[in-house]
């Protein structure tokens, strides 16, 4: 294989640190086993349609001078999201018969797909045309087969996996000296946009039981991107001293508040995947998380906690659970190691790179 072009939607910058992180991460690790790797993303989050005109525009321009340029050496395209993502990869193999696979993450079937039935036949078409499908997820795979009439052997489940290097247990002590949080207060942790198809209301109203019920002093941190200003207003009156918003952050970083945390919940309304719920096993943090999507089967034996989504008060009675349960009882650590053995962040790459291989024979025997 000479070159490999990731195309993706989402990709952070310095200034949006977890825009599409788990590409960039992927990405890497493909340089890292000697693939050479090209990437034409778009970086920028912002929304409003002028701004969503402009942000695309440029992609598209970006995209298609690179493979323009790189034309004769890109053995395969990658693209991140089945829409707007694959219709790069479907134009460069009508084009130049470029082989591609994409990766659905969930969003661009749950959401975008349904949108209109323009971007729904578009996704069918990408889905259809793609040499290989990725779905993150075992749900999202079955979404695909059943409603995009995808042959089941064309689609692979493969997460993004979860780099160990970075995400590793650690002396919560230490990382809560580090940030400056109260070594005494039980803490919950929320790591992802701040929105709310995220749970993000029932977290807090769930957490407000908490604290009326609780017999110890516990807090609430929210690490995510806050854009959509309309809804931080509507819940701040379940906003007080006890909940902390904490803007994104490098993984580094991001890897102490796990560390320092008692426990992760994410109360999701729909996940194609929960790669956050992976990196808080990865660091040894218990997960609560809803029993939706790909939650369900990377929780469902024994991982985490589910819980169903859209239901504050079984949230609230599960984080008193936590609450009331000693550690090492509340943690499945044999679970817990199962998983993170099979989303190892090498072990995927070695399975990209097989579908790559396959892929790239496939259209040269076209």
């Amino acid at each position: 294989m000479k070159k490999l072009l990731i195309i993706s939607n989402m990709y952070p910058s310095s200034e949006h640190l977890s825009f599409g992180i788990f590409v960039k991460n992927q990405a890497e690790a493909l340089r890292k086993s000697g693939v050479d790797v090209l990437v034409a993303a778009n970086d920028n989050p912002a929304t409003g349609k002028k701004n969503t005109i402009v942000k695309y525009g440029k992609w598209a321009m970006k995209t298609l001078s690179m493979a323009m340029r790189h034309r004769k050496s890109i053995s395969i395209t990658h693209a991140h999201y089945v829409f707007p993502s694959g219709v790069f990869s479907l134009l460069l193999k009508k084009l130049f018969k470029i082989p591609y696979i994409v990766t659905a993450h969930g969003g661009d079937i749950e959401r975008m797909a349904k949108k209109s039935a323009r971007i729904r036949s578009w996704t069918e078409l990408i889905l259809q045309e793609s040499d290989h499908v990725i779905a993150v997820g075992p749900v999202l795979a079955e979404q695909i087969e059943n409603d995009f009439h995808i042959p089941k052997e064309k689609i692979s489940i493969c997460s993004m996996g979860v780099n160990r290097q970075v995400f590793r247990p650690g002396d919560k002590a230490e990382a809560r000296k580090a940030l400056g949080l109260d070594q005494d207060a039980f803490t919950y942790l929320f790591v992802g946009n701040v929105i709310k198809q995220k749970g993000i209301e029932e977290l807090l109203i769930a957490f407000e039981k908490v604290q009326a019920e609780a017999d110890r002093k516990v807090k609430l941190v929210i690490i995510g991107s806050r854009r959509d200003t309309n809804f931080i207003e509507s819940i701040q009156p379940f906003v007080d001293g006890d909940v902390q918003f904490v803007d994104p952050q490098p993984q580094p970083q991001l890897v102490k508040w796990f560390q320092a945390s008692d426990v992760f919940v994410l109360p999701s309304h729909l996940e194609g995947f929960g790669l956050v719920a992976l990196e808080a096993i990865a660091s040894g943090t218990p997960v609560i998380a809803s029993r939706v999507g790909g939650l369900v089967s990377l929780l469902g034996e024994g991982a985490g906690h589910l819980v169903e989504p859209n239901n504050a008060p079984g949230l609230a009675a599960e984080m008193m659970n936590a609450l009331h349960t000693p550690r090492e009882v509340y943690s499945n650590k044999q679970a817990m190691d199962a998983i993170l053995y099979e989303h190892d962040e090498q072990e995927i790459t070695k399975r990209v790179l097989s579908l790559y291989e396959s892929a790239v024979k496939g259209g040269a025997a076209r």
